[in-house]
């Protein structure tokens, strides 16, 4: 079950969110080697979300322009996927 705090300025805050003073706090009462690891893990976290986000672009435009001007929009989207792969 989600639950949710109201604080006084009306923010909505997710009660079981994790934050940075939190995670800072666990880390500084590690040994140094630990603390070590710890921002290794962190920083392929990182890598890997950063490899993972999906950026929109509108490098397909102008593919389609000698196509029959008769395809449906769905023919289109058919179409420009097989440009892609």
């Amino acid at each position: 079950m989600n639950r949710y705090l109201i604080t006084s300025n009306l923010q909505i805050i997710y009660a079981n969110m994790i934050t940075i003073d939190q995670v800072e706090s666990v880390i500084q009462n590690l040994p140094q080697d630990l603390r070590d690891r710890a921002l290794q893990f962190i920083e392929e976290l990182n890598t890997e979300y950063q490899q993972s986000e999906k950026k929109f672009s509108f490098d397909w435009v102008g593919e389609l322009e000698d196509e029959e001007p008769s395809l449906s929009t769905v023919e289109l989207q058919h179409k420009i996927h097989t440009l892609k792969v």
